[in-house]
Formats: C-alpha cells, structure tokens, sequence
C-alpha cells in the first residue's frame, strides 16, 4: 500500500464556512483542529446509492462550495510556483487489525523527496522502524518503535520519460515507459496529486472535496476519488495546507478498508532551491543492481498509473 504516489492526506467539518474570517493572506480562517493521526467519522453514503457505485459521500451549500473552491485557487496559485522540491519526511503507518491500534502507528518510517518540474522525482524511505512494546506485561503498554537495520523501504525515480521502482523483495527494478502525451505531467496527474502542480479544475473533476477544521496556521481538506481507480487504491485523503505558504506540510491517505492509513509529514522543505550535483543526478535513469532482474512495463494506453499501478504487460532483461 505504501508507494508514495498510490498513493499518494482527523479532523471534523468546518462549524460555519458563513462565517469564516480572514487571514493576512486572504485564505479564510478555520476553527481549532483536531489531532493529526486520529481518524475522521465520515458521514455515511446515501442509502439509495448502490455500492460500488461512484457517489458523493457528502453534500456542500453553496457558501461551502464556495469556500473550497477559495482554497483550492489559492493552492494552483502557490503551486505553480514551485520549480524544485526537496525535503525529509516521515511516514506513520496505522493498522488496527495487525497494528497495535488504530490510534497508534504499527511502522514509523524517514525518508527524502526531491522534485523538479515538470515531473522529474524522486521518493526514497531511508529508515524503518516497527512497533515493539518495551514491556508486554505493563497495561498500557508502554512502547518503542525499533530501527529495522536491514528492512529496506520503498525507493521510485521518475527521469520525465520513465518511473523506475526498486522493488527489493523481488530484486527487480521495475520499469514503467510514460508515453509521450504523459510526458512532462506523469507526477502532477499521478495517483496522487497534492503535492506538485496542483490544478483546482482538475482537483474537483478527480476528487469531491470538502473542508474540514483549521486554525490560524493550518487549512484542512478531505478529498475522495470520483473513479474506480483511484478508488481501488485508497478510500480518502486529507491534506494539510499551511497558511502562509500555502504548501502541503502533511498527507494523511485512508486505506480502501477505511481503517489502515499512513500519515506523511513533510519537514522543512526547500522550495526553489539551488540544485547541487548530487540532486541534479538523483533523477537519472538507474541501472540495473547486481543480481537484480529489469521488468519493463508496457505503457499505459490512458493517463499513467504512477508506480504504484503496474499490471499491464511485462518484458523482463537481465
């Protein structure tokens, strides 16, 4: 579940959009949040929907229409400005059916993203650290998480005209060919769209999105997926918005079950930073490792899958 553009985020609804103030950047003020971390009780879907059917799960007025779409024209604005995109990040993973509860992370794990536009990246999990309670007799457990020295996480390179996913388990790297008309917008129109190129027309032909609480420092949105696909891979996402810069400082993605969900919290990103070398030749088609098996991917005949999607035809080198 854990590809980074697959996926790719509690929080409960704004009291009153009416009466919602204004910020000195203009975006409106939103009452105080709840806890990151803490599930949202999502309204139920219309009983006449038949499942599996794609259905608002939620009604807006029009004041809070309107009031979203405020929000999402700020973000286009502030997005496209963003030329490169360098970050660390860490990545809480809850699941309560094999976790130890849905209010705490079974997986924490460190990471680095870099992006560089139009749709150059980079996703790397460093550092991976399982849940282990450091006395299993104590009620309530008291707990520590434990570096897995020799886990190793998810790590995809997107060079603009391929993404290459490193999948360990299986020693292949996977190669995804973008076709040309994908190209130079495979990560913007990804699974997972929030970071990078944020569009507000084409975020609310994708997604139903709503506001959920902020404050003076946070806007807070819920978005669920309109298609299939989309919604094969996860079930909603919140993001965090930070006001001043209107930039993602966390992603929360749900699951399909709507239980397990992984957090991502962005820290201290560099915007529009020089690029050094090492940066510049982060996005270059890798080789192939030692013993490892290519796979190359058929393109996909619609809008690129993203690494996470990879079940058209297979070639494998070596």
């Amino acid at each position: 579940m854990q590809r980074f553009l697959s996926c790719c985020l509690s929080l409960a609804l704004i009291a009153s959009f009416a009466q919602a103030q204004t910020a000195d950047n203009g975006a409106p003020v939103a009452q105080p949040p709840g806890q990151l971390g803490q599930p949202l009780q999502v309204d139920a879907q219309p009983a006449n929907v038949q499942p599996g059917l794609a259905a608002p799960p939620f009604q807006l007025s029009p004041v809070e229409q309107q009031f979203v779409d405020q929000i999402l024209e700020m973000w286009e604005d502030s997005s496209s400005k963003i030329k490169t995109f360098d970050c660390r990040f860490e990545r809480w993973e809850y699941d309560p059916v094999f976790g130890p509860s849905a209010d705490i992370p079974m997986i924490k794990s460190q990471g680095q993203l870099t992006y560089s536009k139009p749709d150059q990246g980079s996703f790397k999990i460093e550092e991976i650290f399982r849940y282990k309670p450091s006395d299993p007799q104590a009620q309530p457990q008291p707990a520590d998480w434990v570096l897995q020295k020799h886990e190793v996480g998810e790590h995809w390179v997107c060079d603009g005209k391929a993404i290459f996913e490193y999948k360990h388990d299986k020693k292949q790297l996977v190669v995804q060919p973008l076709p040309p008309e994908m190209r130079g917008k495979a990560i913007v129109d990804g699974p997972l769209p929030f970071l990078f190129g944020a569009e507000a027309e084409k975020l609310k032909k994708r997604y139903w999105i709503r506001s959920l609480e902020g404050n003076a420092a946070t806007i807070r949105l819920e978005a669920y997926p309109r298609n299939q696909n989309d919604r094969a891979s996860y079930q909603r996402v919140e993001v965090i918005l930070d006001r001043k810069t209107m930039h993602p400082s966390a992603i929360q993605i749900y699951m399909p079950n709507g239980q397990s969900r992984a957090v991502y919290m962005f820290i201290e990103p560099t915007i529009n930073g020089k690029l050094n070398q090492l940066f510049g030749n982060i996005f270059n088609a890798p080789r192939t490792p030692l013993g490892w098996t290519r796979v190359v991917n058929q393109p996909p005949p619609g809008p690129s899958p993203g690494p996470q999607a990879v079940n058209s035809q297979e070639t494998t080198q070596r």
